[in-house]
């Protein structure tokens, strides 16, 4: 009798365990999961190279500033995931003070961001913009920074801009210097080179979200470098703003250097039909 009570009341107390169990499960599951935030950065440490050691190594690793002088375009092909586009096709055109990101959504049409010199405008089928609209002034600002098809690094003091070393630091395990990058227009990047390769591993910079009147954080990251045209270029950018929910990916199947240049496809009258 003592032994069939011991069983008794191991099974009672196997059963209480696994309905336990079920029920911190449960409860884990009915908890809504937010985005996870980007985490701020641990205290830099001082630099082992200056600057100028920094920003040279960095170039030499993108291919050398003779090969990133010779790059007058980038056409990039490939497709772009976000939470409202799955898997769709995108091409993205970079000239000096040009850029033209095009988005494929299929039947609502195409969201396309677009710089042309002083002009920038846009068209967002899903937000109610079916004509070419000009940007706000912050987009616009954002978008002209990315007109640039050699990077913000080479020339940067000729193009008007401003770099600062903050430091070393650890970033996912891998050790990383940061760089602070202010341009001309006054807006702030922060570049994150791997300490190895000198590669741009990371960037974050910041948006402008009307309907919160304030700019939130927003994280880049960049992956699985290629050589085209002597230059390397990463095939895979991840970008995410957690404030918004937002997360984008991009996996480029192609990239061409210097490709003709169709002026048309950057004019906002040309696309209204003026």
């Amino acid at each position: 009798m003592m032994r069939e009570g011991r069983r008794v009341q191991r099974k009672i107390w196997l059963l209480a365990l696994i309905l336990a169990q079920a029920a911190c499960r449960a409860s884990e599951t009915a908890q809504p999961r937010g985005p996870v935030p980007i985490a701020p950065d641990p205290a830099p440490r001082v630099s082992d190279l200056t600057l100028e050691q920094v920003i040279a190594k960095a170039l030499a690793a993108r291919g050398g500033e003779e090969k990133l002088r010779a790059v007058k375009a980038v056409k990039m092909t490939g497709t772009m995931t976000t939470r409202e586009v799955s898997a769709g096709p995108t091409t993205l055109l970079v000239a000096p003070r040009r850029y033209l990101r095009r988005i494929v959504q299929g039947a609502s049409g195409a969201l396309i961001n677009a710089v042309d010199g002083a002009a920038a405008w846009e068209v967002s089928p899903r937000n109610g913009i079916v004509k070419p609209t000009p940007m706000s002034a912050p987009d616009a600002a954002r978008f002209r920074r990315l007109a640039d098809p050699q990077g913000p690094l080479l020339d940067w003091q000729a193009k008007g801009n401003k770099v600062g070393l903050v430091g070393k630091l650890s970033w996912q395990g891998q050790e990383v210097y940061k760089l602070e990058l202010t341009y001309a227009d006054g807006g702030v990047n922060h570049l994150y080179l791997d300490a190895q390769s000198f590669l741009p591993v990371r960037m974050v910079s910041s948006l402008y979200v009307p309907p919160l009147g304030k700019d939130i954080p927003v994280e880049y990251v960049y992956r699985d470098f290629r050589e085209v045209a002597g230059v390397k270029w990463p095939f895979v950018e991840e970008g995410r703003a957690p404030d918004v929910d937002f997360k984008q990916a991009i996996v480029w199947q192609r990239i061409e250097v210097n490709p003709p240049i169709d002026d048309a496809a950057f004019s906002m009258e040309r696309k209204s039909g003026r």
